[in-house]
């Protein structure tokens, strides 16, 4: 994309309008995160970050919490990364936190870590190709009050 071209990433109907962008980070500043994606992987990893993540997808391309700024790369890597030290990146929702692990859970997202701590709620998550994903939030609100505390992946610290 080049300066005074319309962003097509902003084009999209999908794109989720109450996420605020950071106040700190002027618009041409861009973050790319490269999600590597194993052979054969690249359809399964775009629906996983489109429809189950609900981020927006353009290409290979998707906006981290639908920020136009903050993108990740889905690029085919033989990259193997150790999920027990690192996980790519983390992303925070703004409330309503089990409800959102309960939608995950039901498109078959696989948990490794789900903890309530005094500072609010994080999860650890796996894509198809078993790169981890960090959920925070911040927010304890939970306006139908689910119970997501009888799940094997639950800690409360």
């Amino acid at each position: 994309m080049f300066p005074g071209q319309p962003n097509p990433l902003c084009a999209r109907k999908n794109i989720v309008s109450n996420q605020k962008q950071r106040p700190d980070i002027k618009s041409d500043k861009l973050v790319v995160i490269f999600i590597p994606v194993r052979k054969g992987m690249m359809e399964e990893m775009k629906t996983f970050y489109g429809d189950v993540l609900s981020f927006t997808i353009y290409g290979s391309e998707f906006l981290v919490n639908n920020i136009a700024n903050i993108r990740g790369q889905l690029q085919y890597s033989e990259i193997k990364i150790d999920i027990a030290k690192n996980s790519l990146f983390q992303f925070n929702i703004e409330s309503d936190f089990p409800e959102y692990c309960i939608s995950l859970r039901q498109q078959g997202v696989f948990f490794n870590l789900l903890a309530m701590t005094p500072g609010g709620y994080m999860a650890e998550i796996m894509d198809p190709c078993n790169n981890t994903i960090l959920i925070g939030c911040d927010s304890f609100e939970n306006n139908r009050n689910v119970d997501i505390s009888d799940w094997n992946e639950y800690r409360r610290y």
